[in-house]
């Protein structure tokens, strides 16, 4: 379902990203092998790469994406997708020029208000490399609690090919 919706806070922006957005996408995200370090996927190979992601992989299915800007800018990205009717699990990204200075959690801050919303909606988790300590900072200050490490859980492809150990998160919104 096409996600339409803008949430806004003190310093961050969320809205959907639109095609429009790839060059500065994959200039400051989707190129950088310090933000792409910790993701799921490998740095873009080119501006047409970030174009095709944006249009076909995007506010596919379940999931949701926003672009998170700061000053008008794109800063970053943050998405959300249901694994379960009942459940919502958290993802995103920040360009390093904009790392320790809150702007994430603001965003996940933002889009848990937004699900507060949804009666269908129970339980919150996200995950990450348990050498994230950035990540696991902001999934911490925006309330959720470290549930444990699992083991050879998840790929991260821009470290090893190999699963990784992640730290799970979660946090039951009603």
């Amino acid at each position: 379902m096409p996600n339409t919706q803008i949430l806004a806070g003190p310093q961050v922006r969320l809205r959907p990203p639109v095609v429009e957005d790839a060059e500065a996408l994959y200039a400051r995200i989707a190129s950088d092998p310090e933000v792409t370090r910790y993701l799921s996927w490998c740095p873009h190979s080119g501006v047409a790469e970030t174009r095709r992601v944006i249009t076909t992989l995007f506010n596919v299915g379940d999931e949701q994406t926003w672009l998170v800007e700061v000053d008008g800018q794109v800063a970053g990205l943050c998405a959300r997708r249901r694994p379960q009717p009942y459940a919502v699990e958290l993802g995103y990204c920040l360009a390093p020029q904009w790392w320790g200075r809150g702007l994430m959690s603001e965003a996940v801050s933002l889009m848990l208000a937004d699900l507060r919303s949804d009666p269908t909606v129970y339980r919150v988790t996200a995950y990450c490399h348990a050498d994230n300590a950035g990540s696991a900072g902001v999934l911490r200050r925006c309330g959720l609690s470290l549930e444990g490490r699992l083991a050879r859980y998840a790929m991260f492809p821009n470290i090893s090919d190999e699963p990784q150990d992640v730290l799970l998160f979660g946090k039951a919104v009603r």
